[in-house]
């Protein structure tokens, strides 16, 4: 089991695997989210429900639609360590 948690830890430290709780997961199904909606995510840290409110926003679009895309996610947390988490992990 040891190598199993060293393997995860590693996964989520390099950026391959990301950690969500499901209160997390629920807001994004629910919004039914499209290209070019404009989302403000006002507790956004640590980033994983942001990151899935753009991948579902970019959903079904290729190319230069990804590129010209007029839809955006607005994300901040009221907390500034949180707030720098969430800045670390969308870059």
């Amino acid at each position: 089991m040891n190598s199993l948690h060293a393997f995860i830890k590693k996964c989520n430290e390099s950026g391959l695997l990301t950690r969500q709780e499901i209160v997390s997961m629920i807001p994004p199904l629910l919004l039914d989210v499209k290209p070019g909606n404009s989302i403000l995510d006002t507790c956004a840290a640590p980033g994983s429900k942001t990151a899935q409110l753009i991948e579902l926003m970019l959903e079904g679009t290729t190319g230069k639609e990804r590129v010209l895309g007029k839809g955006f996610v607005l994300a901040n947390d009221a907390d500034a360590h949180r707030a720098t988490i969430l800045s670390k992990q969308s870059s």
